[in-house]
């Protein structure tokens, strides 16, 4: 069981992910290197009452798409006008290396936001993007050059939804992984050098949530958040390894926290009367190869709207309730979902574990930064840093890539280059 999972076993897990990881100084795709919001190098708190300083700042579009780095370069996905953008920044200096756009004619129905909401995702020098409109991008990083595009809704139906297609792409060896979702697919799997459908999934419906990886022994396997349920499937062929339902009485609802990938286990959560769930997974056989078992579920412990939560060691950090009615910042243990504490009001933010800090973007642009203790609530540093926005950000290197609806920035978090 989880609470009596060995360090040797967490090691070796780790150690098994590696396939995944991009270098330990880059973010090149949706929750970073670890696909689990997780890195180890904690930021140096500023002393006294200074700041962390801002190196550079770039005028950027509309939308929620995180920033993601990697070789030398930061990439954003934005709309202005009619267009969405993918640009290329210099790490260093913020300046503006190549800009590719295309036109976009999405609109949202509720009047959130017309930009991009999904983060891209980069492997082997080819930047890949998923527009809210169901267009598919695979750009080759050197010059921003078109390498391929496919239309969602054209091929496969993929529905608009409440908000727009959301899904981050996961990038997986030579293959890219989306929640495309209608009446006959589900998950789909490309070709990263060509576009090509390489395969197809039972068919669900998509949502906001992207999919992320699980490694057990040599399987690799993709988990999705579905309207209906979580779905996990071999990514070498798409067969559909489990199912369970885990939908919404409600529907006007929307599943985005990502499905959280564990040492042996996945948290999953959403609001609408949904609540967490933990399953925990192992291999078994040659014909079932890995097995899931629900160990507990629970409504009113982390009910997660949008934001993805954190692990450290054996205990939660994320939003709990939704966004519009008041979220509050939870810390809950992971082996029975009790609740350890709940911070003061700061609003609801994303979040990324840095060793033992956890390190949060609030809505309204404030990076928060406190200690990964189950025993209470420690502040230890805060500084306002954007304005209002509800988009991911990266963290690694000593710096940190944060952005609104007006501009991207880069903080420089310690002397590390």
């Amino acid at each position: 069981m989880y609470n009596r999972l060995s360090l040797f076993t967490f090691l070796i897990f780790s150690i098994l992910l590696q396939p995944f990881s991009t270098f330990a100084s880059d973010w090149s795709n949706w929750l970073g290197p670890n696909f689990d919001g997780s890195v180890e190098e904690e930021i140096m708190i500023p002393e006294k009452q200074d700041e962390l300083p801002v190196i550079w700042k770039q005028p950027v579009g509309k939308g929620w798409s995180s920033p993601v780095f990697r070789d030398g370069k930061v990439y954003i996905h934005d709309r202005t006008d009619q267009n969405e953008n993918l640009t290329a920044y210099e790490i260093e200096t913020g300046q503006r290396q190549w800009r590719f756009s295309y036109r976009s004619n999405y609109q949202d129905s509720f009047g959130m936001e017309d930009g991009p909401r999904s983060t891209p995702a980069i492997r082997q020098k080819i930047l890949v993007s998923h527009g809210p409109q169901g267009l598919l991008h695979a750009i080759e990083t050197g010059k921003g050059k078109l390498i391929w595009k496919r239309d969602l809704v054209k091929d496969f139906g993929s529905p608009k939804g409440f908000f727009g297609r959301c899904s981050s792409p996961l990038i997986v060896g030579n293959k890219v992984i989306i929640d495309v979702g209608g009446k006959t697919v589900g998950l789909v799997a490309f070709s990263l050098f060509s576009g090509k459908t390489l395969w197809t999934g039972n068919p669900y419906t998509n949502d906001y949530a992207s999919v992320a990886p699980i490694k057990i022994e040599e399987k690799i396997l993709a988990a999705s958040f579905m309207r209906e349920g979580l779905v996990i499937v071999n990514t070498t062929n798409g067969k559909e390894i489990f199912f369970e339902s885990f939908q919404s009485p409600i529907n006007a609802s929307v599943n985005a926290a990502t499905p959280l990938v564990l040492n042996n286990g996945i948290f999953l959560s959403s609001c609408y009367e949904v609540g967490a769930h933990f399953w925990e997974f192992s291999s078994a056989n040659q014909d079932v190869p890995v097995m899931f078992e629900k160990s507990w579920h629970k409504q009113n412990v982390l009910d997660c709207h949008y934001s993805t939560p954190v692990a450290s060691g054996e205990f939660l950090y994320g939003f709990h309730g939704r966004q519009e009615r008041g979220a509050n910042l939870r810390c809950v243990r992971i082996i029975d979902g009790e609740v350890m504490w709940t911070a003061p009001p700061m609003g609801t933010g994303n979040l990324i574990r840095a060793g033992r800090q956890i390190i949060i973007l609030t809505e309204s642009g404030e990076i928060v930064i406190i200690k990964a203790d189950p025993h209470g609530f420690r502040l230890l540093f805060r500084q306002q840093i954007l304005g209002q926005g509800r988009a991911h950000f990266a963290y690694s290197g000593g710096r940190l890539f944060a952005r609104d609806n007006r501009r991207l920035i880069c903080l420089k978090t310690s002397d590390k280059k």
